[in-house]
């Protein structure tokens, strides 16, 4: 089987921190373009750029910016060959609190909570409720106390959250206050269902969103893929888990993803590989773009350079396709969700990550 090689990097990492505000929109770009083309199309799109590599962060600090019109038309043109996936942290935080407070207890109750993408589409009906319905600082203040608690659980403070939330469901009229209320109920069912000690790890975004990125790649192409990330990128960090997913010893299966759709396992990743980013041009080409896409989705970018990103995105990488974990009205078509037949995609990614051929006698 042929092998396609694919490039990777990252923009807007801030470890378990999703509530930072200098950078709330992570993203990952990648492509297939191969060194000499992405050499080619950096060279000529930065003719005065003068470092010992291409990163964005120099590029949007110096008169080299204008550039980027240029970077865009040439990725235009190519557009199969690039693909970005982008989280607004905050709303990913919206995200976590109903995958991991209100999941477990409909699950339990023996419906199917991630089946045709109801956990996401019902995380963007909250958000539109509380965007509708609520005054505005009552989104800040609920992430805000999910993050607090999370990034740090313990005892007392699960107790502060479960408080928190007590009060803003008490406090809160309809429609929103049935949200509170689920919310609240999942905070006070939370040692029921989950583990104090290891919470800790459920902030990371690094490892469902390279697998996102894996899976837009293999609906588009039958060959092996053969991985190459910069060292310093953070998604590759969690090596272990990552090894055990892109096991080729998984069993054949249809997973699907957050969104609904499916993807075909085993991934047939044959290999990764790290790489010094100064010797590889598409890992650099890769690092502007994930640039560009984070800055663009950062609504507090205003004046001369949201109108330069405006430009940049209207000059051709508006043509390729991206995807992530936003706001969207794509909402439920049913409430509650489809009983469950089976085990859920969580039990599945269990088996995936744990089952007997990752873990051989």
């Amino acid at each position: 089987m042929p092998i396609r090689t694919l490039y990777f990097d990252e923009s807007g990492f801030t470890g378990y921190n999703l509530l930072d505000g200098a950078q709330p929109i992570f993203t990952v770009a990648s492509t297939d373009i191969d060194t000499v083309v992405a050499e080619t199309i950096l060279k000529e799109s930065f003719p005065k750029y003068r470092g010992s590599e291409f990163k964005f962060a120099n590029i949007w600090g110096s008169n080299n910016k204008a550039g980027l019109v240029e970077f865009s038309r040439r990725l235009g043109g190519l557009r199969d060959h690039a693909f970005t996936w982008m989280i607004d942290k905050r709303f990913a935080v919206l995200t976590k609190i109903v995958d991991f407070l209100i999941e477990p207890y409909i699950t339990d109750a023996g419906y199917d909570f991630y089946a045709d993408g109801f956990c996401w589409k019902y995380a963007n009906y909250i958000h539109f409720g509380l965007m509708q319905f609520a005054a505005p600082e009552l989104y800040d203040s609920l992430v805000k106390a999910y993050q607090t608690f999370s990034r740090n659980p313990s005892p007392e403070r699960l107790s502060g959250l479960q408080n928190q939330l007590g009060i803003m469901a008490a406090s809160s009229e309809e429609p929103i206050r049935i949200f509170l209320e689920q919310m609240s109920l999942g905070a006070d069912l939370f040692a029921h269902y989950h583990n104090l000690e290891t919470f800790k790890k459920t902030n990371e975004l690094q490892v469902t969103s390279i697998l996102a990125v894996i899976a837009h790649w293999r609906k588009l192409y039958s060959e092996d893929f053969a991985v190459i990330h910069d060292a310093s990128a953070n998604f590759f960090r969690q090596r272990e888990i990552w090894d055990r997913i892109t096991n080729n010893n998984v069993p054949a299966q249809m997973m699907p993803l957050g969104d609904g759709a499916l993807v075909q396992y085993p991934l047939r990743v044959v290999s990764t590989t790290q790489v010094n980013s100064e010797d590889n041009y598409s890992v650099q080409l890769c690092d502007v773009l994930a640039g560009v896409i984070a800055r663009h989705f950062d609504m507090r970018i205003d004046g001369d350079n949201r109108k330069l990103l405006d430009e940049v995105i209207n000059a051709g990488l508006n043509a390729i396709e991206y995807n992530g974990i936003r706001p969207s009205q794509v909402f439920p078509d049913r409430i509650p969700p489809k009983r469950l037949a089976g085990p859920d995609v969580v039990d599945r990614m269990t088996g995936i990550i744990f089952g007997p051929h990752n873990n051989p006698r």
